[in-house]
């Protein structure tokens, strides 16, 4: 039987747990930026990394234990590893019937850190901000894709989920591609307040994926950097939403 395009990604697991925002999962919808979640920003960011299945597998390693966040200069805190059990939607054999969830494969860093699972909570405390809670919602492992999203667990800033993941494209090149649907209480003199929560936000995500960039020096990657030019390093953006005046630019 053919394949539902509805059906998750290969290898990808899924939690159901209390988060700040509806629609759970929805970072993984591929018409995400035409029809996002009721009320939300959506987004597309990515950042060209260079080439090779090294590069692949070293940028996977680096996202997969919190490596663009702590390159980012955010400390990651309490964290609590989730059971990584749960799968999201069913899967079919070739007589059409359905099969269990078989276990999940364990995947560590090169100090031994074990890569994130879906479930995984943990606090992101960044400068300036206030600290938030986030919840790993589902991880993606492909051959040519590896990454995980989060979700907002609080409400001290914009909520939604954010999916970040590293691509191996067929013509070779290495990318670090950052999506998600983002909100926030249009409180405040002409809504400012969740404007700036969204601006915030977005300019986290292009940080973060700096940090995954070659020669990125852990907690020194200034905000912007994602739209600076470098060796090897290619930036675009994608963003339909209007409230934050994000240009909007794409790197094909």
């Amino acid at each position: 039987m053919s394949k539902d395009k509805n059906q998750p990604t290969r290898r990808s697991s899924h939690v159901e747990m209390p988060v700040a925002y509806a629609a759970v999962g929805a970072s993984k919808s591929p018409d995400l930026l035409r029809f996002p979640p009721e009320g939300s920003t959506p987004y597309e960011e990515e950042l060209r990394l260079g080439s090779g299945q090294d590069r692949f597998l070293l940028a996977s390693s680096l996202l997969m234990t919190w490596g663009a966040q702590r390159g980012s200069g955010v400390r990651v805190e309490d964290v609590v590893r989730g059971s990584g059990e749960h799968y999201s939607g069913v899967s079919f054999d070739e007589d059409g019937q359905p099969q269990a969830a078989g276990e999940v494969e364990e995947h560590f860093g090169p100090e031994g850190e074990p890569y994130l699972v879906a479930g995984t909570t943990a606090t992101l405390h960044a400068e300036g901000q206030d600290p938030r809670s986030v919840l790993i919602i589902y991880t993606v492992d492909e051959e040519r894709r590896a990454g995980f999203a989060w979700g907002t667990r609080d409400e001290a800033g914009a909520v939604g989920e954010q999916l970040f993941v590293i691509e191996h494209r067929e013509d070779d090149t290495v990318w670090a591609v950052a999506r998600g649907f983002l909100s926030a209480p249009k409180g405040g003199l002409l809504g400012l307040k969740a404007r700036s929560d969204l601006r915030t936000a977005l300019d986290a995500v292009k940080t973060q994926l700096a940090a995954l960039a070659p020669g990125a020096v852990a907690g020194t990657v200034p905000p912007g950097a994602a739209d600076a030019d470098g060796p090897g390093a290619d930036s675009g953006t994608t963003d339909t939403g209007t409230d934050t005046g994000e240009d909007a630019e794409h790197s094909a």
